[in-house]
This record gives C-alpha cells, sequence and structure tokens, in this order.
C-alpha cells in the first residue's frame, strides 16, 4: 500500500510537470483544446493499476533518471527517519499518514464549505430568474456576483451581476452567455471537482499547485475558442471587451468565472489570433497527444523498470520494506512455563555484536518547541527504549495560511499593470486595480468606435464616387439614371443617420 500510494505520487507530480512543459507548444501548434485534453494525464494515473506481472521485463525505462530525481528530492528528507526495525518504521509511517490525511480532508472540507456558502448566498440575492438551452439552464442576475459565473452539476446555472444590462452591450451579453455555456456543455463544473480531488491528495506539493491554476487558465482558453469557432471576426472584439469588464480577480474554484484575473494577457493575445487549425492539423494533434499519453502512462505505472527503481531508492533510504501492506506489529509473547528450582547462574559471556536492524519499543508524544527566530514550533518526537529519539516538525498551518495571498479591489491611479502585489507585514496582498481595468475598457470601446467611424466614412467616400459614375453615365436612360440615384441617395441618408445616432 505505501510502495504504490509513493510510486502514484512520484509518478502524478513527473506527469504534471510534462504537462506544465507541453500545453504552451501544444496550444500553439494544435490549438487550446489540445493543451486542455493534456491534463487528463496526471488524473489518468492516479487511477491506473499496476502493470501484470507478463508485461514487466518488456517495460522500458526512459524515465528512471527523473525518478531518481523526483525520488531524492522528496524521499532524502526522510533519511532520519528509524530504520531500526518494523515497529519504529511503523510509527513514523502512520504519523505521515495521519498529517497527510488530515490535509486532504481538511482541503476538501473547505472548499465544499466554501462553494456550498457561495452559491446559496447566490440563489438568495437573485432578482431576475429565466432559463435557457430548452430549460436545462437556469440564468440568475444577482447582487453577490461580480461577473459572469457557471456553477452546478446537477442543476446548471449561470449567474450575472445586477447590472449585467447596463455594464455590457448585447453582444458582450450574449458572448459572456454562450461563455458560460459552454463550460456547462463540455462539463467543466466536474473537471473542476476532479481537479480539486486530486489537488488535495497532493496539497503539500507546490508542483500540482502551479498545475492547478495552468489547468483552469486552459480550461478558460478552451472554452473561449468554442465560443468563438465559426464567428466573424468583429465579434473577437466585443469578446475581448467582455473579459476586460469582467476582470475582478478571485474566484470560488469548483466555479467558472468569465471575470477570472489570471491569463487575462494569454486570453486577450488568443483573441487576436485568427489563423484557424484545418481539419488534418487536428487530427494530427489528436494522434500526437494520444500517442504520448499512452507512452507517459505505460512509461510511468507500477511495475516498470522506473518504478521499481524509484521504490529501490526508497527503500533503502528509509529502510522501509515497500512491498508490505503494514509492517506486522510484534507477537505477544508466550506464558511462562512452570518454573523450576533455579541452578546458579553461570558468569555471564560477553554480549555477542548482531548486525542489521533490532526492534525496539516507540514511545510517541508532541512537543511545542521554539525555532531561532522565536517562534512556536509544533514537532512530534518518537522516543526509542534504547535512548534513540526522532523529532518531526509538524506542518505550521499559520504560516501555510500567510503564504496565501489575499485579494483585494482598489484604485492604483494611471499606468502600471491591472494587478499589483503588495506586502502587509508577514500577509501577501493581490490588489486588483479597478480604475485601470475600467480605463483599459473605455480606451477598447473608443477604439471600437474610432474603427467604427472611419468604416462609415469610407462608405460615404465610394458612395458619392459611385453617384458621380452614374450620373456621367451616357449609356443610362434618364429613368435609369434617376432610379440609380435615388438608390445611392437612400443609402448615404441611412450612413448619415448611423452617424448621428453615434
Amino acid at each position: 500500500m505505501i510502495g504504490w500510494a509513493l510510486e502514484t505520487f512520484v509518478a502524478t507530480t513527473l506527469l504534471m510537470l510534462l504537462v506544465l512543459a507541453l500545453r504552451g507548444p501544444v496550444r500553439k501548434s494544435f490549438g487550446p483544446h489540445m493543451a486542455y485534453a493534456l491534463w487528463l494525464l496526471p488524473v489518468a494515473r492516479l487511477l491506473l493499476p499496476p502493470l501484470p506481472e507478463s508485461w514487466r521485463e518488456q517495460a522500458v525505462a526512459p524515465v528512471a533518471a527523473a525518478s531518481d530525481i523526483v525520488a531524492v528530492y522528496f524521499v532524502e528528507p526522510l533519511g532520519a527517519a528509524p530504520s531500526a526495525g518494523a515497529e519504529g518504521s511503523f510509527g513514523l509511517w502512520m504519523v505521515i499518514l495521519l498529517v497527510w490525511a488530515l490535509g486532504a480532508a481538511a482541503f476538501l472540507g473547505y472548499h465544499l464549505v466554501a462553494h456550498g456558502r457561495f452559491t446559496a448566498n447566490l440563489l438568495r440575492r437573485a432578482r431576475v430568474d429565466r432559463t435557457v438551452a430548452q430549460g436545462k439552464v437556469r440564468v440568475i442576475e444577482t447582487d453577490a456576483a461580480h461577473g459572469p459565473l457557471a456553477f452546478g452539476v446537477f442543476r446548471k446555472y449561470v449567474a450575472f451581476p445586477r447590472d449585467f444590462s447596463e455594464r455590457y452591450d448585447e453582444q458582450e451579453r450574449d458572448l459572456a452567455l454562450a461563455h458560460e455555456l459552454g463550460h456547462h456543455v463540455r462539463g467543466d463544473l466536474i473537471a473542476n471537482w476532479v481537479a480539486l480531488f486530486v489537488l488535495a491528495l497532493h496539497w503539500f506539493n507546490p508542483i500540482a499547485w502551479r498545475a492547478f491554476r495552468a489547468f483552469r487558465a486552459d480550461q478558460e482558453m478552451a472554452c473561449d475558442a468554442l465560443v468563438l469557432a465559426g464567428r466573424a471576426q468583429a465579434l473577437r472584439h466585443a469578446y475581448g471587451r467582455a473579459i476586460v469588464k469582467s476582470a475582478h480577480g478571485g474566484a470560488v474554484s469548483a466555479a467558472c468565472h468569465l471575470h477570472t484575473i489570471n491569463e487575462v494577457k494569454g486570453r486577450l493575445r488568443m483573441l487576436s489570433k485568427t489563423r484557424p487549425f484545418s481539419p488534418t492539423r487536428a487530427a494530427a494533434g489528436l494522434i500526437g497527444v494520444g500517442a504520448l499519453s499512452v507512452a507517459a502512462l505505460g512509461l510511468t505505472a507500477s511495475g516498470t523498470q522506473a518504478a521499481e527503481t524509484l521504490k529501490n531508492k526508497v527503500e533503502t533510504v528509509t529502510g522501509v520494506d515497500l512491498g508490505q501492506d503494514m509492517p506486522a506489529p510484534p507477537a505477544p509473547a508466550e506464558a511462562p512455563a512452570a518454573a523450576e528450582a533455579p541452578e546458579p547462574p553461570e558468569a555471564p559471556e560477553a554480549p555477542a555484536i548482531v548486525e542489521g536492524p533490532q526492534k525496539v519499543h516507540v514511545h510517541r508524544f508532541s512537543v511545542d518547541d521554539k525555532g531561532k527566530d522565536g517562534k512556536k514550533i509544533r514537532k512530534m518526537v518518537i522516543v526509542r527504549t534504547d535512548g534513540s529519539k526522532d523529532e518531526i516538525v509538524m506542518p505550521d498551518m499559520d504560516a501555510i495560511r500567510i503564504s496565501m495571498p489575499e485579494i483585494r479591489d482598489g484604485k492604483c491611479g494611471k499606468g502600471g499593470p491591472n494587478v499589483e502585489h503588495r506586502a502587509e507585514g508577514d500577509k501577501k496582498i493581490m490588489i486588483i486595480c479597478t480604475d485601470r481595468i475600467e480605463m483599459a475598457a473605455e480606451g477598447a470601446a473608443q477604439m471600437a468606435m474610432r474603427h467604427k467611424a472611419m468604416g462609415l466614412e469610407s462608405a460615404r467616400m465610394g458612395l458619392r464616387m459611385a453617384r458621380r459614375s452614374v450620373e456621367a453615365e451616357t449609356d443610362l436612360s434618364a429613368d435609369e439614371r434617376a432610379k440609380a440615384l435615388k438608390g445611392i441617395d437612400e443609402a448615404m441618408a441611412e450612413l448619415a443617420k448611423e452617424r448621428d445616432e453615434d
């Protein structure tokens, strides 16, 4: 059990690193959908059973070196672990297992409670309620939403802010709705819960946190591509305005928010690219990603040479046999037989030197200590009856909470990025500069108006030139000339009316 769990942890971490390295090139070459599909690899490896015994001799191990590196990184800190017998190893692994299980349960519990409270608040403060998609999705407008978002797995919802009609024009509203409905169609809400479960198992792993943020960014870009597929180029500007207007920062992880600030620049950069992916290129990407997935899962599966190399490394460092499910506790001592009359004791012989690990009794207890900086440290101390002991520093939950930035909205003035990082003592603060985002949105709207005005002026010049050509045409009869001039004059009047309305 311990060996399989450690192999699975290292294998999924290696696959996360692989996807992080490949997602950018795959997105550029084959589109955002292929980059998003790569994130199935860590999930598939988590569910993958060990290879059959008959396959093991045929498995190759190009990733054995990478396995050694990860083993050193994650396992060498356990070098102080007791190697003096089954009972000592049993106690250490039970402590590690308990800490891991408590962290995973706390992580999942927090997100379940936070998501439940968030969605209940959205529904409680809803003022407008209608259905779309043949009654399968409910659309609400609520004071509790800062931007468009999709939530709900069994009961599907799309939520908009109360000022949605005032802040967004008709095109932007339609595109925002299409984006959130796209999340429901693709099953992204289910994918988010699966990703949170994987992150709960890796709650202590910084690579998993980076992978989760990249997964959510690829999810949004894939949904953007789905919405804009087959649409006119002019709608990309309206869609970009909707994204900028909705950028407000923090979000509940299980929901799909159009306004998440992460990767906004990457999404807007993608909108500016109009190169379509041909069916041949898409098929080549699908075949390539499929072949990569089969190879990566085969090389990291339990039972391959790479997995055996990793397991041997862990056993050498920790002195624990990972082939057994759990070290067996010592057998109870038999009742002593009836004693006969004692004989005089013989002279004691010199104690024999016994090589190899010895069984010892272990006592475990917790203590509070202070580090060099005077801060309180929680430790788990393992004391053996032979006088030796080991100390395990427990995770500092307060430090973990401090390391997570607090997200705030604020006004930052002109110039600079839309997001600023600050610090208040030990607390990290992420400021979402709403005034800069609003100025960017106003600039985009003004640019669109200028482009529209230039288009109207070009159309008017073309109509004037057409009118002169008709007037100079000698082959037309008077009635034909009058009819053509009337049509041109009506078109010019429509353009003048549209200019006055603007």
